[in-house]
């Protein structure tokens, strides 16, 4: 299979944003009030310019599921992912390795923001959070739209620090990807900068399946996910 990894840069104009899903973040349940929504819109328009936005993957088809462990191999490295994952992507014939971040101009602004108006700035970073989701579902989208080409399914996507998979196995994850991959580094206690990134898996095959609503399996309470059910990929 070719190793290469599949690129993406994302303007803004391409991602489905919408600003309520900044509410569970801020608080606010499903839709943020009347009077905080143009504050929200404010700042965003602020900081439109401060997104670069990068985002891809690399498919695998050297895996594994180990029963007893409940592990996941990918060519000769194993992943103590947990069971919940492990039965989400077991019957996958493929693995997608994803990357993808907001660029780091979003987190500078919004720290600087914090000094002189904290509101501002926490809303800019929270900003920062959906923006990069929205651009990892893009991405995903475009990954469904390739295997459904070739009749084949995906999975949701599963990211370390979720559903029992222990952040510290980021370095694995990134040792698969090649170095710097969307300009993105790992510290030694494997936080990702910038920070507005997200990685993970997504199983791809003939009989795996995308559930819309996965918010029961996790025990992420503070998500922006968890209010609003999302449709699964065309």
């Amino acid at each position: 299979m070719d190793r290469t990894f599949v690129k993406y840069q994302l303007s803004l104009s391409e991602l489905t944003l919408d600003l309520h899903h900044t509410a569970p973040l801020l608080g606010y349940g499903r839709e943020l009030p009347e009077d905080i929504l143009p504050m929200v819109s404010e700042v965003m328009n602020e900081t439109i310019d401060c997104f670069d936005i990068c985002g891809g993957y690399q498919l695998f088809d050297q895996i594994g599921f180990m029963e007893g462990e409940k592990n996941i191999r990918i060519e000769n490295t194993e992943f103590k992912s947990g069971k919940i994952i492990h039965h989400q992507l077991k019957h996958s014939e493929q693995i997608a390795v994803f990357v993808c971040t907001a660029g780091e101009q979003i987190s500078h602004w919004s720290k600087q923001m914090m000094t002189d108006d904290p509101l501002r700035g926490f809303i800019a970073d929270i900003l920062g959070s959906v923006v990069v989701e929205a651009a990892m579902e893009t991405v995903q989208q475009k990954l469904s739209d390739d295997m459904v080409q070739q009749g084949l399914k995906i999975t949701n996507r599963y990211s370390p620090g979720y559903c029992g998979w222990h952040v510290s196995e980021q370095h694995k994850l990134f040792g698969l990807l090649p170095k710097g991959v969307c300009n993105i580094t790992l510290t030694e206690s494997s936080l990702m900068i910038p920070i507005k990134s997200v990685s993970g898996f997504i199983g791809i095959g003939t009989n795996v399946h995308f559930n819309p609503y996965t918010c029961q399996l996790c025990e992420a309470t503070h998500c922006v996910y968890r209010f609003r059910k999302l449709p699964p990929p065309s």
